[in-house]
């Protein structure tokens, strides 16, 4: 195929990159949200941007629900984890050297040297088709022969360019690969864990490079696999070890039973899970209630908090078994007393506001909804579920420019200018010239007509 012009060379190129570099093949709609599992992630993430330099606020954790092994950044703030890694990972410290290897990308700035990259290789790659396009041309000439070669010529030329330009791209993006493993190992190192850790789960995939494409786990497309790399981590780590804490390793089985439990069919969850242990349990009572048996997940939960009973995550799980059995009152008691141990939980403010709101016997519920809601705003100030629940609580208690401002805000981030717009007008012929909520309408407006 012959690329006439910059603009296709760009089209093929996105093609190329998204496919070998990102992989994004995801819907957004299967990212998935969990205080517990982002709380535990974060806890040991953040002392590893920190030593990379990274402001430890900066970087955002998104967990896909993909059951295949992969990771990737994209940006310099986003770090995408699909569950299947985190399931698979057999271990904190091997979930951490991915963690540690992806900082590196973000630290090393290789998201925004790759596009430079790409422009370069576009330059060489249509540099190549136009002189086989001008070979080609030539080969017009009078002379049979002397056409017959340059057209050979031509053809010989633009079969190279694409060859040329995937062995330049890998080539570079290979270097990138040693580049950071080599700051997963240095930060590793400074936060005192397993620097060894950057090649457990290249270990766990090697040999699998060579299956077909559709049987083989992404991370082996966007982490070249090679011998020689797995022996660079062995040279550059060697006598360093540090053993997994065993509360390391609990805290991994806990986010890797409540992962199985939500993800997996309930029967292969309850069978796989007889145990005593603690993550058997909770598996189980997460299968019991999927299943559904409502009284063996509240018997199990119960049996769990019996034992724990100053755990914050297994009063959160009673409350979602309650609430979604018709038990609102006791719902809510159980997200209080979570939140009576863990103060900053914005997920579990929104499903007690959301239990408050659907109570609505009494003004004081939908209050303290609100409150909870305004945390929210300001913790996660791009969740659409509670700009949505919060322009309700503004209805309820007959705020209705708040409410309109709460649309609007709600609208922006769903990307529906038309509906953002109209709210937005709504609060600025509603509320005084020059009060918050005006100029807040008026940015929102400015945000829709420079989208």
């Amino acid at each position: 195929m012959i690329y006439l012009n910059s603009r296709m060379f760009k089209i093929f190129f996105s093609k190329l990159i998204i496919f070998f570099f990102f992989q994004i093949s995801y819907s957004y709609s299967n990212l998935i949200r969990d205080t517990e599992i982002e709380n535990i992630i974060y806890g040991w993430s953040k002392p590893i941007f920190e030593v990379a330099g990274l402001s430890k606020n900066s970087i955002k954790i998104h967990i896909i629900a993909d059951d295949q092994i992969n990771a990737f950044v994209t940006g310099g703030t986003d770090m995408y984890l699909n569950t299947g890694l985190i399931k698979k990972a057999g271990s904190a410290n091997a979930l951490l050297g991915v963690i540690a290897h992806e900082t590196g990308h973000i630290a090393a700035g290789h998201i925004l040297k790759l596009k430079q990259k790409i422009r370069g290789i576009e330059n060489k790659q249509l540099i190549s088709n136009l002189m086989g396009i001008g070979l080609y041309i030539l080969g017009t000439s009078k002379s049979n022969t002397l056409r017959e070669k340059r057209g050979e010529y031509a053809k010989a030329v633009l079969s190279i360019g694409p060859d040329m330009v995937k062995r330049s791209f890998f080539s570079y993006n290979r270097g990138n690969e040693y580049v950071a493993d080599s700051l997963a190992v240095k930060y590793l190192k400074k936060v005192n864990r397993n620097p060894r850790a950057v090649g457990i789960i290249l270990k766990k995939l090697y040999g699998k490079e060579l299956l077909v494409l559709e049987k083989q786990d992404p991370f082996l497309r966007t982490h070249p696999l090679t011998k020689d790399r797995m022996d660079y981590i062995d040279r550059i780590t060697k006598g360093n070890e540090v053993v997994e804490t065993k509360e390391d390793n609990a805290l991994y089985l806990r986010i890797q039973a409540k992962l199985n439990g939500f993800l997996d069919a309930p029967g292969r969850v309850l069978l796989k899970n007889r145990g005593n242990t603690l993550s058997q349990r909770y598996a189980r009572v997460i299968g019991y209630f999927r299943s559904p048996v409502f009284n063996k997940a509240l018997k199990g939960i119960n049996s769990l908090l019996k034992d724990y009973p100053n755990d914050p995550y297994f009063w959160e799980l009673k409350g979602q078994i309650l609430s979604e059995n018709g038990y609102i009152d006791e719902a809510i008691l159980c997200y209080e007393k979570s939140l009576n141990i863990i103060t900053e939980a914005p997920l579990i403010y929104l499903a007690l506001a959301n239990l408050l709101i659907e109570k609505n016997q009494n003004l004081t519920s939908i209050k303290r909804a609100q409150v909870l809601l305004r945390k929210v705003n300001i913790e996660e100030p791009d969740n659409i579920l509670a700009w949505h629940l919060k322009g309700i609580t503004h209805n309820r208690l007959g705020e209705y420019i708040l409410a309109d401002l709460s649309a609007a805000e709600e609208f922006i981030r769903r990307r529906d200018r038309v509906s953002a717009t109209f709210f937005s007008k709504k609060v600025i012929k509603n509320s005084s010239k020059n009060s918050p909520e005006s100029l807040r309408a008026q940015d929102i407006l400015k945000i829709v007509n420079t989208d």
